[in-house]
């Protein structure tokens, strides 16, 4: 199955459809269940290029039962072999692995996709792991950090997510093909051999019982993919806030002739990052509605099934659109050292003074220390005057500190704190888990 016309277009679906009827016709003859002729026939014609695409939609809206149709347009292909076409299998059986084959299509994406921008990621936070600016909390600022530092964050949050994509791989991937109630009636005692076979053959883990009412791996699978949304969405937002004009320490690198207003022919607005936080906002709601799925009724239900089905298209397709639009927009953002070091200049007086408090409290314990430093700084603010003049003009700071400790701390050093170790071993600990995603990805689908 290739989804050239989208993961979740009809062509896709109905080949996933054809592909599991192809899969379990090859499984079926190698027990023995049906003759091993049939098998390679129904193989044989399992593909769209078969079929009269226009009697078949035709056949579904007659029929209003879209599996059915399909299995007979196969059978009526396969000749006499089409007697063992969909041999004891039911509609949801059909559907839903189905539906498995193209979520790995998607999954590998999406892995595919977080692999090449923690790779980006990685390498912008070795290279900028030096690069010194203003650390915020609040939206006030707080401490100086480096901006591989705020990188080392992305990269972190996102492995931790692409951990948990991986971790429901197992129960998501799992075949649940029992017939038309689970209990493989149609298929006898070699029912549970036959799934054993059918799953290595699709690359699929084998569920202990077919259930056709388990809709736990699919919710959970959709609730991480709106925590990916929330990943996203928080590194757009913080790229989006320093893109701002009283902050300007980020860019996007725009060929000529982009616009920015009609009206307004200074303003370069934001492009991929607004695209980026716009898109990230919607996989993000999916968690909610995936956990308001109404519980299907004893051992199977059409509602549940018709309902998890149109929420994983539309989740699944927010988030492939997501990954596709972070994975470029990485690409293009570039920051904007002048302006981080203005800001840091602007600022550095007031982001020493914990540094100093706590040499301070050394001598005086740390709260006088912490009263003592936060007044200095009120009289500095009140005053308009160098926080560097007050500290020296104070004996008790003075004295207790040092001349030299003070103009250390307030002019040269520029106390970034482990922030360039951190940046350089998330740098490190990103690649290799970017390393390990593009093999997983690449796995999902041989």
């Amino acid at each position: 199955m290739s989804p050239q016309n989208g993961y979740f277009s009809d062509a896709t679906r109905w080949q996933s459809w054809l592909d599991v009827e192809a899969a379990l016709a090859l499984a079926q003859t190698e027990i023995g269940m049906i003759p091993a002729d049939a098998a390679a026939i129904i193989a044989q014609n399992a593909t769209l290029e078969a079929f009269n695409i226009t009697h078949l939609r035709a056949e579904i809206t007659r029929t209003m039962a879209p599996v059915f149709a399909m299995s007979e347009c196969l059978a009526q292909a396969c000749g006499a072999a089409g007697a063992y076409v969909h041999w004891g299998a039911t509609t949801q059986n059909i559907i839903e692995t189905g539906r498995l084959l193209v979520l790995k299509h998607v999954h590998a994406e999406i892995l595919g996709k977080l692999s090449q921008v923690l790779a980006t990621l990685a390498r912008q936070a070795e290279a900028h792991a030096d690069q010194v600016m203003v650390g915020r909390t609040n939206r006030q600022n707080a401490l100086p950090i480096t901006y591989g530092f705020k990188i080392a964050g992305w990269i972190d949050e996102l492995t931790r997510v692409a951990a948990q994509l991986r971790e429901a791989e197992p129960r998501l991937f799992q075949l649940r093909f029992g017939g038309a109630i689970g209990g493989y009636h149609s298929f006898g005692p070699d029912g549970p051999v036959m799934a054993e076979v059918f799953a290595k053959r699709l690359g699929l883990e084998l569920s202990m019982v077919p259930n056709r009412t388990s809709v736990d791996p699919l919710i959970e699978y959709i609730s991480k993919l709106s925590l990916l949304g929330v990943a996203v969405s928080r590194r757009a937002g913080e790229l989006y806030l320093m893109m701002t004009e009283e902050i300007g320490e980020v860019y996007e690198a725009l060929p000529n002739g982009v616009i920015g207003s009609s009206t307004m022919p200074q303003k370069i607005n934001p492009k991929h990052v607004i695209e980026l936080n716009t898109k990230a906002l919607h996989p993000r709601s999916k968690a909610a509605t995936a956990f308001a799925t109404p519980s299907p009724s004893h051992e199977g239900d059409a509602v549940t099934n018709q309902y998890l089905t149109q929420l994983a298209a539309e989740t699944c397709t927010l988030a492939v659109e997501v990954m596709r639009k972070l994975a470029s927009t990485v690409a293009v953002v570039h920051p904007n050292r002048a302006r981080m070091q203005t800001n840091f200049q602007n600022a550095r007086e007031m982001m020493a003074t914990e540094g100093l408090m706590m040499k301070l409290a050394e001598k005086i314990g740390r709260s006088a220390a912490h009263d003592l430093i936060h007044n200095l700084v009120a009289q500095a603010s009140k005053t308009q005057t160098s926080l560097r003049i007050i500290m020296l003009d104070s004996p008790k700071v003075a004295e207790a500190i040092g001349v030299k400790s003070i103009n250390y701390a307030l002019c040269v050093n520029p106390n970034i704190g482990q922030g360039a170790v951190i940046a350089r071993a998330n740098a490190a600990a990103g690649r290799k888990t970017a390393q390990e995603l593009k093999a997983a990805a690449n796995a999902m689908l041989t």
